[in-house]
């Protein structure tokens, strides 16, 4: 856990994955129109290297290391912001 993870809060953890997930995904709309229960794979087509581009990206940005073990888990936008808030010992609002 790095100090930077943990003066966020989960609703700015939400936002800041929520923005690397459209940016890596490349989707056209606005990032807070991402669906939180929309799943990477199945909606927006995502492979196995997009995946761990995110993860290293919430590694690289938030300082919150993600297992890449755990990302087959992560399905969607929802579950990975609550995995990483988890991470970054945040609750949720």
């Amino acid at each position: 856990m790095s100090q930077k993870a943990v003066t966020l809060s989960s609703d700015e953890i939400l936002a800041r994955v929520r923005v690397i997930v459209a940016e890596e995904l490349e989707l056209e709309d606005e990032p807070a129109a991402v669906d939180p229960s929309a799943r990477f794979v199945e909606d927006f087509d995502a492979d196995s290297l997009a995946l761990i581009q995110i993860l290293a990206r919430i590694d690289k940005e938030l300082t919150i290391s993600v297992p890449v073990e755990e990302a087959e888990n992560l399905v969607d936008l929802r579950t990975l912001a609550d995995h990483v808030i988890a991470l970054a010992g945040a609750e949720r609002v």
